[in-house]
C-alpha cells in the first residue's frame, strides 16, 4: 500500500473527496498539517516528524497548499530530494514557493512565448501611477500575493473606479497591472499530470468591479477547442503545475486563445458538476502513478 502525505495549512471541503478517493484505491493518504511538523538537526543529518514519527516512510509528497507555510515547503522539497520521494507539484523543486507570484508566472510565460496580457508589476505609489498611464481603461487590477477565486483583482473602468480600488491598499501590497482582453466568456479547464481532464465555458458575465471567474452561469463542453487544449497543457507544462486549473479566453480581435490565470490547489467542486469527472480520484490515481515511478536518478 502506498502511503501519501497531504500537506496544508487549513483543513479543505476537497481534502476529504481525496481521502474518500484514496480509501477507495487502498491507498494511505495521510493529512499533515505543517502546524504539526517539528524540524531536527543534529551533527549526523536531520529529520523532519509528525506528531513525533519521521517523514521518511512516505512514498510521495503532496503540497496541496503551501501559502505562508514558505520556510515548511523549503524544508520539505530538501527532505524529500534527500530520501528520493516524489513531490507534487514539480515547481516547488525547481522554483519553490516563489513561483506562485502572479509576476513570476507571467514572467515564465512570456519566456516561454504562451500568450499573456500584458503585465507590469509596482508597489511604490509614484510608479504605480506613472505605470496605469502605459495602459487603457479598463484595464484588470491583481494582487501580486493572493486572490483566490476572484478576490483580488479588480476590472477598473475608469478613474473613480481605481481610486476605490488602491484605497487603503497600495502601501501593503504589490499589484499587477494587466490589459483586458475582450472575450465572449472564458474556459476553465482542470489538468492532472500536465493533461487536460475536461473543461468548461463561463458565459460573458456583466463587467463588475471584482471580477471572480469561480463563479457564474457556465457550460459543460463535450469538445474542447483543440488550440484551447494545446495551450493549457503547455502553460502547465513550463510552469510546472502537475495539478491545476488554467483560465483562458479568446481574444475577439486575434481569434487566439489567451490564458489569464494558472491556479495552483484549485477548487474543483464546481467543475466536478459541469464535467461529471470525479476529480478527487483522478488526482490520488495520477499520485499514486508518481509514487510507483519514483524519483529518477541522476
Amino acid at each position: 500500500m502506498k502511503k501519501i502525505a497531504l500537506f496544508h495549512r487549513v483543513w479543505f471541503d476537497s481534502g476529504e473527496r481525496f481521502l474518500e478517493g484514496a480509501k477507495k484505491m487502498g491507498v494511505d493518504m495521510i493529512p499533515v498539517n505543517y502546524q504539526d511538523l517539528v524540524f531536527r538537526q543534529e551533527s549526523s543529518g536531520f529529520e523532519i516528524f509528525c506528531s513525533g514519527k519521521p517523514l521518511s516512510d512516505f512514498d510521495l509528497f503532496y503540497f496541496r497548499a503551501v501559502g505562508a507555510a514558505t520556510e515548511w515547503a523549503a524544508l520539505l522539497v530538501i527532505y524529500a530530494k534527500d530520501r528520493q520521494i516524489p513531490i507534487v507539484d514539480d515547481y516547488l523543486g525547481v522554483w519553490g514557493s516563489i513561483r506562485r507570484l502572479k509576476s513570476l508566472a507571467g514572467l515564465v510565460l512570456a519566456q516561454n512565448k504562451v500568450a499573456y496580457p500584458k503585465t507590469s508589476l509596482a508597489t511604490d505609489r509614484d510608479q504605480f501611477f506613472k505605470e496605469i498611464k502605459n495602459f487603457s481603461y479598463p484595464f484588470v487590477l491583481k494582487v501580486s500575493k493572493g486572490g483566490r477565486h476572484g478576490i483580488g483583482t479588480f476590472l477598473v473602468q475608469d478613474e473613480k473606479i481605481l481610486e476605490r480600488v488602491v484605497k487603503g491598499r497600495i502601501e501593503s501590497s504589490s499589484f499587477l497591472i494587466q490589459e483586458y482582453i475582450k472575450n465572449d466568456g472564458d474556459y476553465r479547464l482542470f489538468l492532472v499530470g500536465y493533461k487536460v481532464l475536461g473543461a468548461f465555458k463561463r458565459q460573458k458575465k456583466e463587467e463588475k468591479l471584482v471580477l471572480n471567474r469561480s463563479l457564474g452561469p457556465s457550460e459543460s463542453l463535450k469538445e474542447v477547442p483543440a488550440e484551447v487544449i494545446s495551450l493549457a497543457e503547455k502553460t502547465a507544462a513550463v510552469l510546472k503545475i502537475e495539478i491545476c486549473a488554467i483560465d483562458m479566453v479568446i481574444d475577439e480581435q486575434t481569434g487566439r486563445p489567451v490564458v489569464i490565470e494558472a491556479n495552483e490547489a484549485p477548487q474543483f467542486s464546481v467543475f466536478e458538476k459541469r464535467t461529471g469527472i470525479d476529480v478527487g480520484e483522478k488526482i490520488v490515481e495520477y499520485l499514486v502513478r508518481k509514487a510507483k515511478k519514483g524519483v529518477a536518478r541522476p
